[in-house]
């Protein structure tokens, strides 16, 4: 999660875990952001009611249209911005 100077409001928790749940869902949080996420959804109800109806939807859009493959085109450009990236 993003550090702010001041603490954070229970409000403020929730509006960046609900923020982030995508990519909490799809592991693409570094792990100490998704070890602060899971902590406030293990202690905010509202949240994880939320939480699991986003990962409910996200099983049933997966189930339904099975795995999501990028075309061969796309792939090869990521690949070239990718390299062009790191070479910076």
């Amino acid at each position: 999660m993003i550090e702010h100077p001041e603490p954070m409001g229970d409000e403020d928790r929730c509006n960046l875990a609900m923020r982030s749940v995508h990519a909490f869902l799809h592991g693409e949080l570094p792990e100490d952001t998704a070890d602060q996420i899971r902590q406030h959804l293990m202690a905010c109800e509202k949240c994880m009611d939320n939480f699991d109806a986003e990962e409910f939807i996200s099983a049933l859009l997966k189930r339904c249209y099975g795995p999501t493959v990028a075309p061969p085109t796309l792939r090869v450009r990521v690949s070239k911005l990718s390299v062009r990236w790191q070479s910076h």
